[in-house]
């Protein structure tokens, strides 16, 4: 596990064994560690003035400090691989570097700025490389088209004004806003889910639009996740007039949102421009596969958010779990 911080425990168990003599393979064993962590630490932390030897308590202090310590302005080249595949592979998923600094710290105990790492982006670029190419750009609001606004009178309806005020507290799981986004020509979608407390994703491929589709999806969201559902905010999209048997599925009201009301569901727009970073529009959905859809859905939930304190939403939903 790349970047583990160490305890003082574990420290004196190393100093203990290295002392006795014992290689870095069978520590690493003993500590049910891998050895590369082993190899780290006592690269990083011996200090040069100890002739060599490791000493924990020095070693305690040694890390403290570098994690305290913010790096300068040009120092990204300087990281470790690890750091650097970390920063790449966070790139790779559209997070934004501020998201990035969050969990380089959250991770790792570094404090990489987000003004850093836009400067390593640009000098790569100038280099000649492409990883600005990952940078989450902010596409254009949406609009809606009067002429092209189909839906017709919801039966039994009930408006977001009798949602229970808890659902805009975004205190608890179990609040979701639902949307279906379009895809080339508007003949392919996908259906989102998103809690409004945990920020945790749920995304399905819909063959067609069609009221019946999205309960029959619903029946499949239920039986293959763990999500408990409390309440459920839609706009006032046909794909939603089922919305009674909706709630028989999954315990769950469907409120409406009023037309043209977007504020109404605030993380709705956020959260469907994160999905075309990946799927832009005019994307043929029927030629993306479910197994890439899930794999989105992955991407998504294990992404840092700045507003969970950089964690991911699985990592809030799990610990959600553990303590429910």
């Amino acid at each position: 596990m790349q970047g583990k911080h160490l305890t003082h425990k574990e420290r004196f168990y190393i100093e203990k064994r290295r002392g006795e003599g014992v290689n870095q393979a069978t520590i690493a064993r003993e500590l049910a560690l891998p050895r590369s962590t082993i190899s780290r630490e006592l690269r990083r932390n011996t200090d040069p003035t100890f002739n060599g030897v490791y000493c924990c308590r020095r070693a305690d202090t040694l890390a403290r400090e570098r994690r305290h310590k913010p790096l300068p302005n040009n120092a990204f080249y300087p990281l470790e691989p690890h750091i650097q595949n970390f920063i790449r592979q966070a790139l790779s998923t559209h997070s934004s570097p501020e998201i990035i600094s969050g969990r380089l710290h959250l991770e790792f105990g570094i404090s990489v700025s987000k003004n850093t790492l836009y400067r390593y982006i640009r000098q790569e670029r100038q280099d000649g490389g492409e990883l600005y190419q990952q940078l989450p750009h902010r596409g254009k609001r949406y609009r809606y088209n009067a002429e092209n606004l189909k839906s017709g009178p919801i039966p039994n309806r009930v408006g977001i004004e009798y949602r229970p005020a808890q659902a805009e507290l975004k205190q608890e799981p179990g609040h979701f806003e639902i949307d279906t986004i379009f895809g080339k020509d508007q003949k392919s979608f996908l259906l989102r889910i998103v809690d409004k407390a945990l920020k945790k994703f749920i995304i399905r491929k819909l063959p067609n639009k069609r009221a019946e589709t999205v309960v029959a999806a619903f029946r499949d969201i239920e039986a293959n996740t763990f999500c408990k559902f409390k309440t459920l905010t839609a706009d006032n999209g046909p794909e939603f007039a089922l919305h009674e048997q909706i709630t028989q599925i999954t315990g769950a009201q469907v409120y409406f949102a009023h037309p043209y009301h977007s504020w109404e569901r605030g993380l709705n727009e956020h959260t469907n421009g994160l999905i075309r970073r990946f799927y832009p529009k005019g994307t043929d959905f029927s030629q993306v596969s479910h197994r890439k859809i899930a794999e989105l859905e992955h991407i998504l939930n294990t992404r840092g958010r700045k507003s969970l304190g950089y964690r991911s939403p699985n990592e809030v939903f799990l610990t959600h779990l553990l303590v429910a």
